[in-house]
């Protein structure tokens, strides 16, 4: 069965690509191996179809250090911490959280963190963390030039998340990737599809 979705994945990227008059097969490049292991802990998240993306990320690019700014539940989170273990190339990875909630997650109490400790620990505790603290409060536990992989997920207004971003940017090393969630969500208030856009247009600037 997984070879036949994978074989079927296949072809519908080639028919991406031809449509988009694209070169043939850009699209293997974001499949591997990995993007067809199964999360080991399943919860509610925003994050959930993203897991097959969350494994591929690890195995290929193989970050020394993740750090995790808004975790929650923690899924996301600990499909970055089963792919670090289940390659075994000694990464290390940081949660950072006040588990208290916000305006656009909701407030929680403290047996979401227990929960997600109580799992966390027996499985990952050699090599990963989590952090109570706001992010702000965190910065000082990593170097600058330090992390390879920084999902942002914190507050979603513009500002907050804009914050984020440049305040953990000096943390980033050579080959750091920085992940933003809800780019493309415009209601509530959510301001990361902003910066987003900022981001793509700084980037593209001659």
């Amino acid at each position: 069965m997984l070879k036949r979705l994978r074989c079927s994945l296949t072809k519908r990227l080639d028919r991406f690509w031809l449509a988009c008059d694209l070169p043939k097969n850009p699209g293997r490049l974001f499949v591997s191996d990995a993007s067809f292991w199964r999360p080991e802990r399943k919860s509610e998240s925003g994050w959930i179809g993203h897991a097959p993306f969350a494994f591929w990320l690890i195995a290929t690019h193989q970050p020394r250090t993740v750090v995790e700014l808004g975790t929650h539940t923690g899924y996301s989170f600990l499909c970055f911490c089963q792919a670090i273990k289940k390659l075994g190339y000694g990464a290390t990875s940081a949660a950072i959280d006040t588990w208290k909630g916000d305006e656009h997650a909701g407030i929680y109490d403290d047996n979401v963190l227990e929960d997600l400790r109580s799992y966390h620990d027996a499985r990952y505790g050699g090599f990963s963390t989590l952090i109570e603290s706001t992010f702000d409060n965190a910065l000082h536990r990593f170097a600058d030039g330090s992390i390879d992989l920084l999902h942002i997920d914190g507050q979603h207004f513009y500002e907050d998340v804009r914050h984020d971003f440049q305040t953990w940017r000096r943390k980033l090393s050579d080959r750091a990737i920085v992940l933003f969630h809800d780019t493309d969500v415009r209601d509530r208030e959510f301001g990361v599809f902003r910066l987003w856009s900022e981001v793509v247009r700084d980037a593209r600037a001659p």
